[in-house]
């Protein structure tokens, strides 16, 4: 296969060699900002057919070649209109917003635009009110299809994205807390990646910021303490420092971050079990947890001519401190009698290896004779810890106890990417490979109870191949489709327990496919995709951990990868979007909890469901402007259906369906946003969501989050800003969760100190984004590591 696709791109390159006219040109917007991915082709004189044509490039440049001397040239993208124009080299082309498209949509000059791009919805922020929204986190949760979700931002449906920064994706996540809303130009939340992307990626973030030309010396500083409301000893300092410095076609930049992190946790909890007696343990939890790390990042990027870059980077991070406490109270039941009263202290810390990690990436990025682009990354990618947790148990009416365990593991990661792309008339063909090797290695070692030791070793080989073409189709719209094939190999060994070693071979299709076109007012967009989950390496495991007495917890080394089917709408009119997204899992990996033994110790691990786990999201998002009042408010619904044929010794069979069905979560997220003169802003937001089923949980409760926020920006050129937020002021953003396992129900409530005031301050001198082009390899096996 490889060999195939050599030979046609040396027949392609070949083919090129003996064009005999160019035209190179550039293509914008009337704000004279540049076009990337507008169809340029030249047609015939006589019969308008397509002669050859192009893309163009992320600065809005494009070069053409023909062997014909003369026709027409056409400049095409959605949401603009269609220019046809004599091919003049050297042009400047620019393309006005279609009046039909964007007619009435902005109400004001300081209204954030959101538009369909074909992949997705591209919402603009330089001169709207996102532009002083604060860091691109603070962009980010108030942008058009992201909401914020348990797990933090995430697409709607797609769970948390993978974001890019001008091409290069984001791996160090204090760059988005570095990068300034007024540094941003405009945010593309893609619903529908394409077939080059790994299968496990649902949903992409691409994040353009501002050109600003020049060379020599510049820095940004961003620094913030959040503290806590309820407990004064808990105060989250933050400071990071990025330096860059331009001259020609050089590029070098580094950054430092530093961050604390306190969280305090209190819960309530209940578990009862239906084994050979009637089991019932109920009591509270306090936990609190200390961690410093301090990450770093430097790079060059080289344009060695245009067209052609070539850059590497390297990435650190290393734990200064990682303390953990857990006090758990516990009364134990038996047939309604109590039986024990326990109290347990665990402490958990850094062993002789703190936690670390070290990634690297070269790339090159150019585009061969005018037409063949190529993008070949190559990622290197490693980490490894090491913690010791010692439990002390107390007990009224029977034995004390100690449990020491130590854990270690280890991981690295070799990747390669290559990606091709040319033009073929008014066609965008892409094809390339991925390759991942990815090798992690765990120790656990416990005293004081009867559970044993494991040695594993995990190896897994990703080979992959996929080709997508996308075309704009005039009136019929825009289609792009894809393909991707990847063949794994997985094994695990552990050398204390063999019996349960695995070698698996995994080969899949996915395919991808979408359209998009405007209808007067109204833009709208279908997709389709399949995508894989896989599991985490800290999941593959079969090692047992301690917890409590009555509560343990391991991994689970024989997890399936999950793969999901997906159908996803997106339609905008004016200042109105709307996005419909359904899922079909199979082997969806869910958290279980199963008996262990017979005196009431349940194992908590990870499991594939063996019926489909079927997901539809559906939401609207408004954002019309007033005045100085701009509101973005999301009003979305999330039902679900789940049956679990879950094991129950009380029923004759032996199982018993446990029903996730029938009570959506509806959700509702308002943010208000009130520019006022002098550098002023002011910020009201809230967001609530219902009771309702999540995977195989119900939530009781309704979490309720109240934030504000007050910001001055200082200095002519805006680059010193001030900024007080407050977080979850009404003290009613936790969770009530229930959960029925057939053979066993557990219940809990969930409380954090998320209730919080943050001052910041950040400061830019010379502002220039670093123009890294790498987009990286073995993204999936990172975010697994």
């Amino acid at each position: 296969m490889k060999k195939y696709l050599l030979s046609s791109i040396l027949l392609l390159v070949a083919a090129l060699a003996f064009a005999k006219e160019d035209w190179r040109g550039k293509v914008v917007d009337r704000r004279g900002e540049p076009l990337q991915y507008a169809n340029v082709a030249l047609l015939s004189k006589t019969d308008s057919t397509v002669v050859s044509g192009t893309v163009t490039e992320e600065d809005g440049s494009f070069h053409l070649v023909t062997p014909h001397a003369d026709g027409i040239l056409m400049v095409a993208i959605l949401g603009y209109r269609t220019q046809y124009l004599a091919p003049v080299d050297g042009a400047v082309i620019t393309l006005e917003d279609d009046a039909a498209l964007l007619e009435g949509a902005v109400a004001t000059a300081v209204m954030p635009k959101t538009k369909l791009t074909g992949e997705g919805l591209q919402t603009s922020v330089r001169g709207s009110v996102l532009e002083n929204a604060g860091t691109a986190n603070d962009v980010l949760a108030k942008t058009p299809g992201i909401i914020k979700g348990q797990n933090g931002l995430e697409i709607v449906g797609k769970g948390s994205p993978l974001v890019y920064i001008n091409g290069h994706k984001v791996t160090d996540a204090g760059e988005l807390n570095r990068l300034q809303s007024n540094e941003i130009q405009s945010i593309e939340v893609i619903t529908n990646p394409g077939a080059q992307y790994d299968a496990t990626v649902r949903g992409v973030v691409r994040i353009r910021t501002i050109r600003r030309q020049g060379d020599g010396f510049g820095f940004n500083l961003n620094a913030s303490d959040a503290q806590a409301l309820l407990a004064p000893g808990y105060n989250d300092p933050v400071g990071a420092l990025g330096v860059n410095y331009r001259t020609g076609g050089v590029d070098i930049f580094a950054g430092l971050n530093y961050q604390h992190e306190s969280a305090h946790q209190y819960s309530d909890a209940e578990r009862v079990s239906f084994t050979s007696a009637a089991i019932r343990d109920a009591g509270t939890l306090t936990a609190d947890a200390f961690e410093q790390s301090l990450h770093g990042n430097a790079g060059v990027n080289w344009q060695i001519a245009d067209f052609h870059s070539v850059g590497g980077k390297l990435e650190w991070g290393r734990d200064l401190q990682l303390d953990t406490r857990s006090d758990v109270y516990d009364d134990v039941y038996r047939n309604g009698v109590l039986t024990d009263r326990l109290t347990t202290v665990t402490r958990d810390r850094m062993g002789a290896v703190p936690p670390h990690q070290l990634g690297a990436n070269l790339y090159y990025n150019g585009l061969i004779n005018g037409k063949l682009g190529v993008d070949l990354n190559l990622d290197y990618f490693g980490n490894g810890a090491s913690s010791v947790s010692e439990a002390d148990e107390w007990s009224t009416m029977s034995h004390d106890a100690r449990v020491r365990s130590e854990s270690s593991n280890e991981a690295r990661m070799y990747a390669g990417k290559l990606v091709l792309s040319w033009p073929l008339g008014p066609v965008q063909l892409q094809a390339g490979t991925e390759e991942t090797f990815s090798r992690r290695s765990d120790a656990y070692s416990i005293s004081g109870i009867s559970i044993p030791a494991s040695s594993a070793a995990v190896t897994e080989n990703n080979y992959a191949g996929f080709a997508s073409l996308a075309f704009l189709a005039g009136r019929a719209g825009q289609f792009t489709a894809g393909i991707r094939f990847e063949h794994v190999r997985y094994r695990y060994q552990d050398a204390v327990a063999p019996a349960g070693n695995l070698d698996r071979i995994y080969d899949n299709w996915f395919p991808t496919a979408s359209w998009a076109n405007a209808f007067g007012p109204v833009s709208l967009m279908l997709n389709y995709s399949a995508k894989t989950k896989r599991p985490d390496y800290s999941q593959l495991s079969n090692a047992i951990r301690y917890n409590t007495r009555y509560i343990w917890q391991s991994g689970n080394a024989a997890l399936q990868p999950e793969i999901t089917q997906n159908v996803s709408v997106a339609a905008v009119w004016e200042f109105i979007s709307l996005m419909v997204d359904y899922n079909r899992t199979r082997d969806a990996i869910m958290a279980w909890s199963s008996p262990y033994t017979d005196d009431g110790v349940i194992l908590i691990h990870p499991e594939n469901i063996s019926t489909p786990y079927r997901a539809m999201s559906a939401l609207v998002n408004l954002t019309p402007t007033i005045g100085i009042w701009t509101m973005n408010c999301t009003l979305g619904v999330q039902p679900q259906w789940l049956t679990i044929n879950a094991p129950d010794p009380r029923e004759a069979s032996g199982t018993r369906e446990t029903r996730f069905n029938g009570k959506p979560i509806y959700f509702a997220q308002l943010f208000n946003t009130f520019t006022l003169r002098g550098g002023w802003q002011i910020e009201l937001g809230a967001a609530i969501n219902s009771r309702g089923y999540t995977q195989n949980m119900y939530i009781e409760n309704i979490p309720f989050n109240l934030t504000a926020a007050v910001q001055k920006t200082l200095l002519r050129d805006g680059s010193l800003v001030l900024r007080l937020d407050g977080n979850n002021l009404a003290g009613r953003d936790y969770y009530n969760v229930y959960t029925d396992f057939g053979s066993h129900i557990f219940r809990q409530t969930i409380k954090m100190d998320t209730q919080r005031v943050k001052i910041s301050l950040r400061y830019v001198f010379n502002a220039a984004q670093s123009k890294y082009r790498g987009t990286g390899a073995g993204t999936d096996n990172k975010n697994r590591m």
